[in-house]
């Protein structure tokens, strides 16, 4: 999984259902922002809104939340995540707000102040919600509604639904419309997750490790090597997506064919290969969860394609449940090919832009990425009411703070998400020319691309700030490390120029990358005679060996590293910690995660 330094751009502004911030300055309050937005003509197919714009649709005034290019089923009435009903046009009498003066005549501007609480945020037993909305108005309020995700369900002050079991699981965005004679329009909301029968990790904090299917190659990492008891949650890379905008698998040898001694595997419609054998494996380890991941930094390509349309994601997202969650894989029987997976994990590399060139991307891919994981949410929910059993929904999300308040709607993912996998590593690496800790936890003195936020605690901040719950981040560690050559011996080498140098697994096709496993760096570079001395940075909790006369400098997490940065994870109250990948390790670095975190 490989990362670049710009491609960590990636996780956007959190967008609530009542409104976004434009990206550029704005008025000081949101309603200014309603009352300065120009009122534009008719709402047209394929033209670009910026958030702020006003358009008319059905004799209504609507104002865009989100910026995005219309399309013809993207409606005002139709989306109202995209566009908000400020009221009639021409200043005359609105039905829906008893009549009056037109804010925008130069009468009444200031909107009502609208708040809505909830009896609870996260439903995990059956119950009743009851949701409570108050508002207020320097003349008056004239209407209130209740919506639920977007349909209005009481025109009154409170509501309340009972939850009763697993099939109503999913996210619900409940919204307060306050509205005063004038047509201000003033707005609140808040999202409540029901997760009935959800049981929580079997430990304490999560511990999810990816598995690669090309491991079981060169590296010979098999699914037999895998620490299953102490770990939460296996993420398979990767899924492959088609050019017509399908889930396809990545090598079908290694996924559903290759022998495993298994009795009767050679019968027609029996299942073989690494799935087969984590099936398997999952009987002696019920509390092991396995989630497809689909994309990464190779196979990325079509993600803005197949996200762009309300028709691309339904049938993608299909596609995507059909395979890994019903088991329909070509020529295995889905009696036999269900029960593998127990979610979908996106690596989507990366929305907007970045990743390999030739990757197809757009600016509305901050939007639809939102929208692509509702549907995801939306499908897989529609299993769970036929199965009875919950599916996981994840993402490996980029770690730049820029990346996350800009290229990405990330509090609006966290609402769909069951948590995110930030990727707080490879903030650093060869394809730098400067030497630097490639996965610090904290930032470090002296550390000339400090400002820019690339260090964990910075992405961890941003996120919550951002309005991500913390027990939804889940923190990433490597196990592997990154280095360069050509390093001058000043400063042990840190923060000096470099050059790429060859890592672990480099081979004539992929070049100097200075990637290299933990296993490795363990056993050649911090063995007593190497030439190499080791050394722990304090700020960074990183360990890096270094020496003069090679001139090679590595940074890496070691078991100290991985003891203190479950500390930071307990002490943030974060929901767990997840690393790339498996087959890196000697075992020592899963343990030292374990004996903190379970």
């Amino acid at each position: 999984m490989r990362r670049s330094t710009w491609a960590w751009g990636l996780v956007a502004t959190a967008l609530s259902v009542a409104g976004c911030s434009p990206e550029v300055s704005t008025p000081e309050s949101a309603e200014e922002s309603r009352q300065a937005a120009p009122l534009e003509a008719e709402w047209a197919v394929g033209v670009y809104y910026p958030v702020g714009t006003r358009v008319t649709y059905g004799g209504r005034i609507y104002e865009c939340r989100q910026a995005h290019t219309s399309q013809a089923d993207w409606t005002p009435l139709a989306v109202p995540a995209l566009w908000l009903d400020v009221g009639a046009t021409g200043g005359g009498t609105d039905a829906g707000t008893g009549g009056g003066t037109d804010a925008g005549t130069g009468g009444d501007v200031i909107a009502p102040t609208a708040n809505l609480s909830a009896s609870a945020t996260s439903i995990t037993a059956a119950g009743t919600l009851t949701l409570t909305a108050t508002a207020t108005d320097n003349v008056g309020v004239t209407k209130i509604e209740i919506l639920q995700n977007g349909t209005v369900v009481a025109t009154a002050g409170s509501y309340s639904r009972a939850f009763s079991d697993a099939a109503q699981n999913g996210t619900y965005i409940y919204e307060v419309r306050a509205y005063d004679a004038a047509g201000n329009v003033g707005t609140k909301s808040v999202t409540v997750v029901v997760a009935i029968g959800t049981p929580p990790p079997p430990g304490g904090k999560r511990i999810i490790g990816y598995f690669t299917a090309w491991g079981i190659y060169a590296r010979n990492y098999q699914v037999s090597n895998v620490p299953a008891s102490k770990l939460t949650h296996i993420n398979y890379a990767f899924s492959n997506i088609s050019a017509d905008g399908k889930c396809v698998l990545g090598d079908s040898y290694a996924d559903i064919d290759k022998a495993g001694g298994w009795p009767g595997e050679w019968d027609a419609g029996q299942l073989r290969g690494n799935f087969r054998a984590f099936k398997e494996l999952k009987k002696t380890n019920p509390n092991l969860k396995l989630l497809i991941s689909v994309g990464g930094w190779s196979w990325s390509t079509y993600f803005s394609q197949v996200a762009a349309t309300a028709a691309s994601r339904s049938a993608f997202v299909k596609s995507c449940v059909d395979l890994y969650i019903r088991g329909q894989f070509p020529g295995v029987t889905p009696a036999n090919g269900a029960g593998v997976f127990d979610g979908i994990d996106i690596d989507w590399e990366y929305p907007v832009g970045g990743g390999l060139p030739g990757n197809t991307n757009s600016p509305a891919d901050k939007q639809n990425y939102t929208l692509l994981m509702q549907e995801f949410r939306s499908q897989l929910n529609a299993v769970t009411s036929q199965t009875g059993k919950q599916y996981l929904l994840t993402i490996a999300s980029g770690a730049s703070p820029d990346l996350l308040a800009n290229k990405q709607e990330t509090k609006n993912l966290s609402a769909v998400l069951d948590w995110i996998n930030v990727m707080t590593y490879d903030y650093h690496g060869a394809f730098e020319s400067r030497v630097n800790f490639h996965s610090p936890l904290l930032r470090v003195t002296g550390d000339p691309d400090a400002a820019t936020g690339f260090y964990s605690d910075a992405t961890v901040a941003k996120m919550l700030e951002l309005g991500v719950p913390a027990s939804k981040i889940v923190l990433g560690v490597p196990f592997y490390g990154r280095g360069w050559g050509s390093v001058a011996n000043v400063n042990n080498g840190l923060f000096q120029s470099g050059v790429p140098t060859k890592g672990t697994w480099d081979d004539g096709s992929s070049g100097l990358t200075g990637v290299f496993d933990f296993k490795d760096i363990k056993a050649n570079y911090e063995r007593a005679g190497s030439g190499y001395t080791k050394f722990f940075h304090p700020e960074s909790k990183e360990a890096y060996v270094y020496n003069p006369s090679t001139r090679i400098w590595i940074a890496y997490d070691d078991t100290q590293s991985m003891g203190a940065k479950s500390d930071y994870i307990l002490s943030k109250g974060l929901g767990g910690a997840m690393f790339w990948e498996l087959s890196g390790d000697d075992g020592s670095l899963v343990d030292a995660l374990y004996q903190k975190l379970h």
